[in-house]
């Protein structure tokens, strides 16, 4: 039977073993899929039990996206570009990244807001989720700013990703929301909800910033119905959950992991049953 697991600190929460272990049974694998929830300081030590315990293959979640980087043995482009990886491939004891939260950021804002090119989004975050979204926006066309608490980082993702791409990115500190003008979308990419589930909107950004968007999409999907989404629709504002990126992301790391289709009525199916 073959190992795969979510990479996490915390872990728990996680829906990933959920929507795995439906998937593994639907196609018939013989795998399990377990929680690995390691502090910041065991990661080296984790990462080379992977290879040799063996685990076939990890999908990586805060805090460990960027810093997992330094154990694998080859990037995919788009991860390497991203500068973040969320999922890991054990082929015979060399570790592959990949990155497929680009992927299912991009496929849960299509399918409701049509194609991003040219339109204009708002990233809230700079961590590892918040590259892969940023990422996504710009490979597709669409006009990209950031806000972070902290502006520098920020700046300093706008600037990286503004001479990628050979194209302005915009950044800012929450404190400069109030000068910006608004746009067609609004993404939450930070993890403020999951960390600490009794935060408010407040402690954020303000419900007149959200007033400047026509869609919000909140990558959070625990609690599912999130302060920035019972704000956006009560002002009657096109939501997004977070259970459609996790869901579109599982569905590529699926085919990473086994190089097979993936079950994707299964796995929507257990992930309904299982989101609040």
């Amino acid at each position: 039977m073959k190992k795969y697991g979510i990479l996490a600190h915390p872990a728990g929460h996680s829906l990933s073993p959920v929507i795995f272990g439906a998937a593994f049974k639907a196609v018939g694998v013989d795998a399990e899929y377990r929680f690995y929830d390691v502090l910041e300081r065991d990661l080296a030590e984790f990462m080379e039990n992977v290879k040799h315990e063996p685990i076939s293959g990890l999908s990586v979640s805060l805090p460990h996206k960027e810093a997992v980087f330094l154990y694998l043995d080859e990037i995919d482009e788009d991860a390497r570009k991203i500068g973040a990886v969320n999922c890991v491939v054990n082929r015979g004891g060399f570790l592959y990244g990949y990155n497929t939260d680009f992927i299912g950021s991009n496929k849960a804002l299509t399918e409701v807001v049509g194609g991003l090119s040219g339109k204009r989004a708002v990233v809230i975050g700079a961590g590892g989720a918040a590259r892969a979204v940023v990422y996504g926006l710009l490979k597709e066309g669409a006009e990209v700013a950031i806000f972070n608490r902290h502006k520098e980082k920020a700046v300093g993702l706008a600037g990286e990703f503004s001479e990628m791409f050979g194209v302005e990115v915009i950044s800012g500190g929450f404190d400069d929301e109030e000068s910006y003008s608004g746009g067609d979308i609004l993404i939450q990419a930070t993890s403020i909800w999951t960390l600490n589930p009794e935060a408010e909107l407040s402690d954020l950004i303000s419900k007149d910033f959200v007033k400047k968007f026509d869609a919000v999409m909140d990558i959070v999907y625990k609690p599912l119905m999130t302060p920035l989404l019972k704000t956006a629709r009560d002002l009657e504002k096109t939501i997004i959950s977070g259970d459609k990126m996790l869901l579109y992301q599982a569905i590529e790391a699926f085919k990473l992991f086994t190089e097979k289709e993936a079950p994707v009525e299964a796995m929507q199916k257990i992930l309904s049953g299982n989101i609040e």
